[in-house]
């Protein structure tokens, strides 16, 4: 068999200069231990794909495609072909899957694996064919001068996907001749392939234009037309010109063309800004893509870069960048649309209680989950100004799930993601509105102030989290779900099962989310200096400390999904880069350098430290715990953590389950030992002596949980001092008394008193039988409560009690006065 034509030879050095290629394989079995036995499946013979192929196979460690396989004295070609439309092979392509089966069949111990590989002469998708027209793009399998044009104008945008392999052991096992296998394999991998060719250009595209006719049409959106007519008593002409503008202020007009110079230009700009940027499992968003799933990807929310770099990362991992679902408070000129040209979609802020506006946008989010294009959204609604997760706005949600309702033929799977920085360019911006300063409306000009403080923000980091099958999650919360799916084009259902389980998968996004945090240098020293006395510390101190986190996080991981505790620590290389960042003051004497963060430095660094402070909260409270008793067993720890526990996973959104916590506290326990932060002694833990430099460090850690468990105390001490708050009043005492506290001993988190994290920690404390609500409306507590709060108290420092207790005895004071005097006044006019 003839294993290389002459018109390879003669391609072959002309297209390795004037082409350009990123290969990706799937990890794990791109390269497996018997790398004779590989051979490659491609979708049909071309000399210019072989060529490329080649080179990608070199730069991967894999064997050369062109060098023929050889089995006990027989040989093979290398590369097998799906199909061969042009008779160019000079034999049956089915005929090499036949004879290698019938090889496996006659010998037990053979195993031949083949890697599919997918080569893209640029990634166009196409246009859909009622529109007449199909762009020069690599839709099926070209002839010579189609590929030349390919070659011309795409040679520099190849994309070369090896998939996981497949091995012939497994298929040669099954029941059925070699000639039925053989056509089944050719089968699989011609769905293989066109999968891959969605996943990585996505749909055909058709017209803005067009889609919103064929929006206009639908039933849903007519009759919504009609019943705003009816409502505001204006003409169908009319209403449906608003359903039209609706249409043309969030429908994205996503152009290829766009993303490939985004693609460029930000390759260029991330390596200007950022020292890199690391990923982590971007294999699971390509093997879901590549499995034909619907992807929805859910970030969070730190800064506006998250749109370029989220998109960016997905089409560097070889997958079309998805529509991404935008504030209407980004649709400004020139930046609206270019965005919309890459792929942004509008939503306003509110639409409650509009009807049309509600339906339109609907119906249009379920067209994109129909034609197959991978959806982004953010949950929380706008960005973190603080650092933590906010809490999830559910409403997206709710519309993926009624879509999946309508019998999307595609499984619907959500990925989290995690994306980090070292430095978020608006976090100064994110203090002065935290003050009271209102929101600068986005405008060029903030672009052009964004692209003047261009400078080198350190790493950025996405990490794609453990994913959810929407099917598989409606089977466990609501069984039934399938009884409210409709098909066609009838209106959505709202089952009464949609709201609870929409919440509940809302919190475990969020959850997930938070598992792939990432701990980065920056993020470890704002930690470590926010927690020490004056937020001071030795150069010396701080390597230290920074050194046994990441020693804690790498042999008791918060989650295995997170990134940047796997590599070994290198102080030096550490240190050269935090002081290139420039966030802290280093002062050199001669008994060494010491570092130190000034008022404004220790702000912005809270920042940082609320990006991971949920991944070193329950190590922080065990080591204040080990603090305030002395001498402990883990059960003792595990049963005062697991009652905190409910009210910390709903503030933090900690990834745990309450009934894993003891298991993770013994565990921390025993790398406490082995750190030299605990000791054991007659089956129970000890701590260090003061004077020594483990129980500095085991003090550092423990200081990390303290304006968590202060807040805590403020709100549990307050419902014992009074038994007639409301609710709004017992959050509004609450912040006020932590703004005292705050001022009084130096703590200026943003979150420490924010209403909202009161107002969630209230929330969680009734649910969990904290807080009773007696005849009055008024909210009480009980021996639970006191108990409680007196354990917290005990893990407190004295200076905070008398502080806090001073606090709330005037404030409640000063309440109560005016109550008692009205009578009195009002009696003697």
């Amino acid at each position: 068999m003839t294993h290389t034509s002459w018109f390879y030879h003669v391609l072959r050095w002309p297209l390795r200069l004037v082409t350009r290629f990123k290969a990706i394989a799937d990890e794990h079995e791109a390269a497996p231990s018997a790398p004779d036995h590989v051979v490659y499946v491609m979708r049909g013979p071309s000399a210019a794909d072989l060529v490329v192929a080649c080179h990608a196979a070199v730069q991967l460690g894999m064997p050369d495609p062109t060098q023929p396989l050889a089995i006990k004295g027989q040989t093979f070609p290398r590369v097998l072909y799906v199909e061969d439309t042009r008779n160019r092979l000079g034999y049956d392509a089915k005929q090499p899957f036949s004879e290698l089966l019938a090889l496996h069949q006659a010998d037990p111990d053979l195993n031949v694996v083949m890697h599919p590989i997918g080569l893209f002469w640029g990634r166009e998708p196409g246009r859909d064919r009622r529109e007449g027209r199909t762009m020069v793009a690599d839709v099926e399998v070209p002839g010579k001068w189609k590929k030349f044009l390919l070659v011309l104008f795409s040679g520099r945008n190849i994309l070369v996907r090896v998939s996981r392999p497949v091995s012939l052991r497994t298929m040669a096992q099954t029941q059925a001749s070699d000639v039925e296998l053989a056509h089944k394999l050719t089968r699989v991998a011609r769905t293989h392939f066109a999968r891959m060719r969605h996943a990585v250009a996505g749909p055909k595209l058709t017209g803005r234009d067009e889609i919103i006719r064929e929006l206009l049409r639908l039933p849903a959106i007519r009759q919504a037309i009609q019943d705003e007519a009816r409502a505001k008593r204006i003409s169908e002409e009319k209403a449906t010109a608003k359903a039209r503008s609706y249409l043309n202020e969030i429908a994205a007009d996503y152009r290829e063309g766009l993303v490939r110079f985004g693609d460029h230009f930000f390759s260029w700009l991330w390596t200007k800004i950022y020292r890199g940027i690391s990923v982590k499992n971007g294999e699971v968003i390509r093997k879901l893509a590549q499995d034909g799933h619907e992807v929805v990807y859910v970030p969070c929310h730190r800064s506006h870069m998250d749109y370029l770099l989220l998109s960016f990362v997905i089409y560097k991992e070889g997958l079309v960048p998805p529509h991404i679902a935008a504030g209407v408070n980004l649709n400004f000129f020139p930046m609206g649309p270019i965005f919309r040209r890459g792929g942004a979609f509008f939503i306003r802020r509110s639409f409650r209680g509009n009807k049309l506006y509600s339906t339109v946008f609907r119906e249009y989010l379920g067209r994109l989950f129909q034609k197959g294009y991978a959806i982004e959204y953010f949950m929380e609604g706008g960005r973190s100004r603080t650092g933590r997760l906010l809490p999830p706005k559910t409403g997206m949600l709710a519309m993926t799930l009624q879509g999946q309702l309508r019998g999307i033929s595609r499984p619907i799977s959500f990925v989290p993601v995690y994306v980090g920085y070292e430095h978020v360019m608006e976090v100064s911006t994110y203090h002065s509105e935290l003050k009271g300063k209102s929101k600068d409306k986005e405008s060029v000009f903030q672009v052009f102030g964004i692209l003047r403080k261009l400078r080198n923000f350190g790493t950025g980091f996405v990490t794609f989290g453990q994913p959810i099958r929407l099917s598989d999650y409606l089977d466990t919360a609501a069984p039934n779900w399938r009884d409210s799916v409709t098909t066609g084009t009838e209106e959505p259902a709202r089952p009464r099962w949609l709201t609870p389980s929409v919440n509940q998968l809302a919190e475990l996004l969020m959850r997930r989310i938070n598992e792939g945090a990432a701990i980065n240098p920056m993020n470890l020293i704002a930690l470590c200096l926010l927690s020490a006395e004056r937020q001071t510390l030795t150069k010396d101190e701080l390597i230290a400390q920074v050194r046994a986190y990441y020693e804690l996080q790498r042999e008791v991981p918060y989650s295995s999904w997170m990134q940047g505790h796997e590599e070994a620590f290198d102080a030096e290389a550490f240190w050269q880069h935090a002081v290139g960042m420039d966030k802290f003051n280093v002062l050199e004497d001669e008994a060494g350098a010491v570092v130190s963060l000034d008022q404004s430095q220790a702000l912005s660094m809270t920042y940082y430290r609320n990006n991971i402070l949920h991944l070193f909260i329950v190590p922080a409270l065990l080591a204040r715990f080990a603090r305030g008793h002395k001498r402990f067993t883990a059960a003792e720890a595990s049963e005062f953590i697991v009652r905190l526990y409910p009210i910390l996973q709903a503030e933090l959104f900690l990834g745990h389950e309450a009934d894993d916590v003891p298991l993770y506290v013994q565990a921390l326990c025993e790398e406490f030992v082995r750190l030299g932060w605990l000791s054991v002694a007659n089956e129970a833990y000890e701590i260090p002596g003061r004077e020594t430099p483990a129980y500095v460090q085991l003090v550092l850690l423990a200081n990390a949980g303290g304006e968590t468990l202060a807040r805590y105390a403020i709100v549990l001490e307050l419902l014992q001092q009074s038994e007639n708050l409301s609710r709004n009043d017992l959050e509004r005492y609450s912040e006020l008394v932590a703004v005292r506290l705050g001022a009084r001993h130096g703590v200026d988190a943003p979150e420490f008193y924010d209403k909202k994290v009161f107002s969630t920690l209230v929330g969680v404390l009734k649910h969990e039988g904290y807080i009773a609500v007696n005849e009055a409306g008024a909210y009480v507590s009980d021996t639970r409560t006191a108990a409680l709060s007196d354990e917290v108290d005990q893990l407190l420092g004295s200076a905070i009690q008398l502080t806090m207790r001073e606090s709330l005895k005037k404030l409640l004071t000063d309440t109560e006065a005016p109550t008692q005097d009205t009578p009195k006044g009002a009696g003697s006019q």
